[in-house]
């Protein structure tokens, strides 16, 4: 016997699988009876029986027998019902993974600026995501890398224009020289430089820019020492060991508290700005659109 139940069996079939009656099927299959599926659904008999009646209608034919002791699968009900219980758990799996994935963020960006910027910062984007975990990783990088890095976003310092990528400018690197208070004392004009040992990282090329700008000559690069994350040479600069060249909005912190002085006005604008950076494809996710917009009120001057 075939049930059409006046649709076109053929029509029936291009349309797509009705999901919610599937589930209906499951839970009487299950119960044994439309009365117990419709007690655990919390909806009347009728429309757990509307329900069935779809699915059968989409097969075009019988997936229970109806008697006096209950709801018995007919063969295709039985081969359907392994296939429907593996199809359901999937995507009840997969589903869970998807809302896993959503409640949390993880952000990649340079060191220096997790550890003097963002780190500061982080309790008042937590108190806008209460529910999501808010990871960061550090990673200095001119390109705004996502494939296969389970990475949300990132901040990265460039001029922009990647490919694929939506970014968000959020403020200009200003550099400048800075040290401790007691070398700042030794330091009347930009030439006395090369009496101190400059704190330099790779790439070291931002020295000799703002050294040539300032009117000094090229000082040599064994006239100091050289590290290869920033956050070092800042850290061996407020440690006394030389003059590092830093970002001003990074240490706001430590300027305002002493720590390190800029002892000359002179500020070294490259034309580079810090980024978020994420793919197109996830700008609407709730969790991208609050990050962008509390970043961009973070780096409002």
């Amino acid at each position: 016997m075939r049930l059409t139940h006046g649709l076109d069996p053929a029509a029936a079939r291009i349309a797509p699988a009705p999901l919610h009656a599937l589930q209906v099927f499951l839970l009487a299959a299950e119960s044994g009876a439309f009365s117990a599926a419709a007690a655990k659904l919390g909806v009347t008999q009728s429309a757990v029986s509307r329900q069935i009646q779809k699915l059968e209608t989409y097969l075009g034919l019988p997936v229970f027998t109806r008697g006096k002791l209950g709801l018995r699968l007919t063969a295709e009900g039985e081969a359907l019902l392994p296939a429907a219980e593996d199809a359901l758990a999937r995507l009840t799996r997969v589903c869970e993974s998807l809302r896993s994935v959503g409640q949390v963020l993880t952000l990649r960006m340079p060191p220096t600026l997790a550890m003097r910027w963002f780190l500061p910062r982080l309790p008042s984007l937590r108190a806008l995501l209460p529910d999501t975990d808010v990871r960061v990783t550090t990673y200095d990088a001119w390109e705004p890398r996502f494939g296969g890095a389970d990475i949300d976003a990132a901040i990265v310092y460039g001029r922009g224009g990647w490919p694929d990528i939506e970014a968000v400018a959020l403020m200009p690197e200003r550099l400048t020289p800075v040290c401790t208070p007691d070398l700042a004392r030794r330091l009347a004009t930009p030439a006395d430089l090369q009496t101190l040992p400059l704190l330099q990282c790779y790439p070291v090329q931002a020295w000799g820019r703002w050294l040539e700008a300032a009117g000094v000559g090229w000082i040599p690069s064994h006239h100091g020492q050289t590290f290869d994350t920033l956050e070092l040479a800042l850290s061996a600069a407020t440690r006394g060991q030389g003059v590092a060249l830093g970002d001003l909005t990074l240490l706001k912190e430590s300027l305002d508290a002493g720590v390190l002085v800029a002892p000359f006005d002179y500020v070294l604008d490259q034309g580079v700005s810090y980024y978020l950076a994420y793919p197109a494809q996830r700008a609407n996710l709730p969790k991208i659109r609050v990050l962008r917009d509390w970043l961009a009120a973070e780096a409002s001057p």
